[in-house]
């Protein structure tokens, strides 16, 4: 049996999405805390919901393929809904804020409005630390937030709501680069601006320019930049798009998996990557960390591991209140919806399922990826599945952790070790 089955030809989709997720938890766990204290992506689709309550056997896993042969999932696995951190959960949640914000969207237009996309940024040292800069940074845009101008344009433009999205990338040269993309719900010439400036979609206005010189102004005054850099930051630092743009954002949103880099890509954090360029040097995305990471890659480890400790408890993507009632947009609890698997999709067929002890030795032997692969391409029978299984355990070697937590009488418990 073969037991690539085309994974290396298919990153990208939700098998690689689950390795990825199996570096993250590598180089997020540690040995000295408990599996309650951990971060809580460590135990993500590492939990099993469907337990036995203490009987024998420790539950199962539903297996499912779509019947183009395109993908597989699993069912009755607990996730951690981080968005952050979490390859897998990512993906899930981002398509439902696509699915949200593309409804706005639409809602808006068909009562006259539009929507701009705002994007606020900074210069940066690789020196400055993550932690650092976004307590500088959120400094800064809560001045923004409850300055007179702002307020003053909100209330000009009728402003109903603003969606706004944190977002990461980090660069050898330069270090951390926070940014913010805000979509800002409104009427038609808000800003009185003209035509685009460029391909881009970059728009220009005395307002705008205004708005460009109070942010650099809050950026100083919260230690970010310095008079040397004003030139770059007042070309950069506060970008407008029009509504055409800001349609394209959300439509990539949840679609474009910057970090599914090619093998080539891989190799080295020195390559470029899809976040691409950002005042002259070359930007990669957290996700892309780890794959560089699980090539035992030191600067990434320590980079992610920096990452996931200053967003911790942060959000992601923020609506404004009302906002949502406002556009007729269902209010749906991020971490809920990264539960939501139970149901597979249409286009997708039962195959059987797997038992917890099953399920161990396919994490122990690190071939999760390679089993949904397998699944996706040529799975039909819960023989298939077990046989997988049995060629695993006979001719793979353990290289990792099997332990699962799953239900029991008495409250959940790490079994399967």
């Amino acid at each position: 049996m073969n037991t690539n089955n085309n994974f290396e030809q298919k990153k990208g989709g939700v098998a690689y999405r689950y390795e990825l997720t199996r570096t993250a938890q590598s180089v997020l766990a540690k040995k000295d805390l408990i599996w309650k204290e951990q971060h809580r992506t460590v135990w993500c689709s590492r939990s099993l919901r469907f337990g036995d309550y203490g009987e024998s056997g420790g539950g199962f896993v539903g297996v499912f393929r779509n019947v183009d042969g395109s993908g597989a999932s699993l069912t009755g696995l607990n996730r951690c809904g981080n968005r952050h951190t979490c390859p897998v959960c990512a993906a899930k949640v981002s398509e439902l804020c696509r699915k949200q914000l593309s409804a706005a969207m639409i809602r808006q237009v068909e009562q006259g409005g539009t929507a701009y996309l705002i994007t606020k940024t900074f210069p940066h040292e690789a020196s400055d630390t993550l932690e650092d800069l976004l307590k500088k940074f959120i400094k800064a845009r809560t001045a923004f937030k409850n300055s007179g101008m702002w307020k003053k344009f909100k209330k000009s433009a009728n402003v109903i709501g603003v969606v706004t999205s944190l977002e990461f990338t980090v660069s050898v040269e330069n270090g951390w680069h926070p940014h913010v993309h805000m979509l800002v719900f409104c009427k038609k010439q808000a800003f009185g601006e003209g035509a685009p400036a460029n391909k881009f979609g970059d728009l220009n206005s005395p307002l705008i320019e205004d708005l460009s010189k109070l942010w650099c102004g809050l950026l100083f005054k919260a230690g970010l930049g310095d008079n040397s850099k004003l030139n770059d930051m007042l070309k950069h630092a506060f970008n407008v798009r029009g509504g055409e743009k800001a349609a394209e954002y959300i439509a990539k949103f949840g679609r474009d998996e910057k970090w599914g880099a090619s093998s080539e890509l891989a190799k080295s954090h020195a390559k470029i990557g899809a976040a691409g360029e950002k005042w002259g040097v070359q930007h990669f995305t957290p996700f892309q960390l780890l794959i560089w990471a699980g090539q035992g890659d030191g600067w990434a480890v320590h980079r992610f591991r920096e990452y996931a400790a200053a967003v911790q408890g942060k959000q992601a993507i923020g609506w404004t209140p009302g906002l949502k009632k406002a556009l007729n947009v269902a209010d749906v609890d991020e971490e809920q919806w990264a539960q939501t698997d139970d149901t597979p999709p249409p286009e997708q067929v039962r195959v059987g399922e797997i038992t917890a002890e099953q399920f161990a030795v396919i994490m122990s032997r690190k071939h999760l990826p390679q089993f949904l692969q397998y699944v996706a391409d040529c799975c039909n029978a819960q023989a298939h599945l077990d046989e997988y299984v049995d060629m695993l355990n006979d001719s793979v070697g353990a290289v990792a952790s099997g332990a699962l937590l799953v239900k029991r009488k008495d409250g959940r418990a790490v079994a399967y070790a």
